[in-house]
């Protein structure tokens, strides 16, 4: 049967931003019925009540539907009909187990979207080390901290896809090749690898295909990727603390700034993270420029880019531009500093931790490694022999052979 009906299985709040990423527009134009289904108000309902996203969009106006209770979810999935695709824009994990097992139930087609890869510690591998992540290494504690939910989480983890009773993705749609490395999703004998690339690289190719670029600013200037490392809402979702507060983390950055414009020159203007929302809060930044929504046109015309360790590095590879890893001592014992560190890494770079004694030697700052660059590119952007077409063209011509 053919598909004429895709839905996108979401589990946070959906905005503008996530319209455009997701080609709602463009699978429209395949002549798809679209629909976005949200479980955000069950699945995390933290983030439903508390997060608010700076460029909402209206659910009805968009074909969108919010589903506050699980087991109305599972009675629409009950309705689906076999010529309905379903996207989902989430882990193949046991938080998610119940769609995956209702959707098999019904025998629903349905796809993985596993595009944007980041480098990881391999000792943090969710897989590999599922019931350390669960058990401490005391005996006694194991004991007192084992529960009905942990033991499930810890069978999950170990069973087979058929003891599951969960069907295998028709389609797993990819970007560089270390999406399937890091994330291991399920494949089965005719679940079809589709290379396609980033989400981010979609905003690239258009941004080639147009005939002119408009500046953001006239002067030569260098940009910070921000994100929003205090206040960033996935605390939230996660139920973790911040790794450092604001009073603590914006007065080091402004520090570092200060420095970089008296040695260079240069002005630092801020690409706010997609989610922030500067705009409720204090000025952080000391009267510097903070513009969110434009993180790819201000790397592009930067003289070098500022990050910690941010997905925003794909367009710093793209574009081709020099690289600093800002780090902080103070956040050592968490994922950031990490997170951090393997970026760097990954791109033959050293990092620098600003909340400590640092000089910076610009003329070393400021080369660029060409091999790394392009390893980098071919591990978790775009693989070389992958098609140079919008990611969601990709995804639609492979459905239409369903």
């Amino acid at each position: 049967m053919k598909i004429k009906r895709i839905i996108y299985f979401i589990e946070s709040p959906f905005c503008q931003r996530d319209f455009k990423r997701f080609g709602i527009d463009i699978i429209k134009e395949n002549e798809f019925n679209v629909e976005i289904w949200d479980f955000t108000p069950f699945i995390s309902p933290e983030t439903h009540n508390k997060i608010k996203v700076p460029d909402p969009i209206d659910y009805k106006e968009n074909d969108c539907i919010l589903f506050k209770k699980k087991k109305e979810a599972i009675q629409q999935i009950k309705k689906l009909k076999k010529d309905t695709m379903v996207i989902l824009i989430m882990h193949f994990d046991y938080e998610h187990y119940f769609l995956f097992k209702e959707l098999s139930k019904w025998n629903i087609p349905y796809s993985l979207i596993i595009t944007n890869a980041i480098p990881i510690y391999k000792n943090l591998n969710k897989d590999n080390n599922i019931f350390k992540k669960y058990l401490p290494n005391n005996l006694t504690n194991k004991i007192k901290k084992l529960n009905l939910e942990k033991i499930k989480k810890f069978i999950f983890y170990r069973s087979s896809m058929s003891m599951l009773m969960i069907q295998y993705p028709e389609f797993i749609f990819t970007g560089g090749y270390m999406s399937l490395i890091n994330y291991k999703p399920p494949i089965g004998k005719k679940t079809k690898i589709i290379w396609g690339h980033t989400l981010d690289y979609d905003l690239y190719l258009e941004d080639l295909r147009k005939s002119a670029n408009i500046k953001l600013n006239e002067k030569d200037y260098v940009v910070f990727c921000d994100e929003y490392l205090p206040l960033h809402p996935e605390y939230i979702r996660d139920n973790i603390n911040p790794p450092i507060t604001p009073e603590v983390y914006y007065p080091i950055m402004n520090k570092l700034f200060y420095k970089i414009e008296k040695e260079t020159g240069l002005e630092v203007i801020i690409a706010a993270h997609p989610r922030s929302k500067y705009e409720e809060h204090p000025d952080y930044f000391n009267g510097r420029k903070v513009i969110r929504g434009k993180t790819m046109e201000l790397i592009r015309d930067s003289e070098y880019v500022l990050m910690h360790g941010s997905t925003a590095v794909n367009f710093a590879v793209l574009y081709h531009k020099p690289l600093l890893f800002l780090n902080m001592v103070n956040i050592q014992q968490s994922d950031w500093y990490r997170t951090c560190t393997v970026f760097s890494s990954e791109l033959n770079k050293r990092f620098i931790n600003i909340d400590s004694d640092y000089e910076i030697d610009w003329d070393k700052e400021l080369q660029i490694d060409e091999e790394a660059y392009e390893n980098y590119k071919e591990k978790y952007i775009k693989r070389k022999n992958s098609k140079n077409e919008y990611f969601w063209q990709i995804v639609a011509d492979e459905i239409k052979t369903v």
